[in-house]
């Protein structure tokens, strides 16, 4: 089993997980057991607050898209970048920004509820 690398402070590193869920934003078949062989790395608590307050914010875009631009996946170094930049970005909100913010995680929840549900069981397959 992949085993995911500690960040100096002793923290999992993200980068992994953010790019396996990624692909769950992309203009092709989800494959929710390769995106779960990763996640199983990671406390499922860590996964969820993963897709639904990082990746899902910064990719979600593009399942919205009438032809998304992406549909192999989405460039690793962007992404990450794309999302340190997006969590920078939240923490300096003012009441409005987290006003816009909660609301919009909250559509995030209810519009890819679906997606989190295959994952767990994916997550929680035997063999996998």
């Amino acid at each position: 089993m992949m085993k995911s690398k500690n960040s100096p402070d002793g923290q999992l590193d993200k980068a992994p997980l953010w790019i396996a869920l990624s692909d769950m934003f992309v203009d092709s078949e989800t494959n929710y057991a390769c995106i779960a062989r990763v996640a199983r790395n990671y406390p499922l608590p860590d996964v969820e607050f993963a897709l639904f307050e990082r990746v899902a914010p910064v990719c979600i875009g593009n399942m919205f898209s009438p032809v998304p631009p992406i549909w192999g996946g989405f460039h690793e170094k962007q992404l990450v970048a794309d999302i340190e930049a997006y969590s920078r970005q939240r923490s300096r909100q003012g009441v409005l920004g987290m006003m816009g913010s909660f609301l919009f995680g909250r559509f995030i929840r209810l519009y890819c509820f679906h997606m989190w549900v295959d994952l767990r069981k994916a997550i929680n397959a035997p063999g996998n």
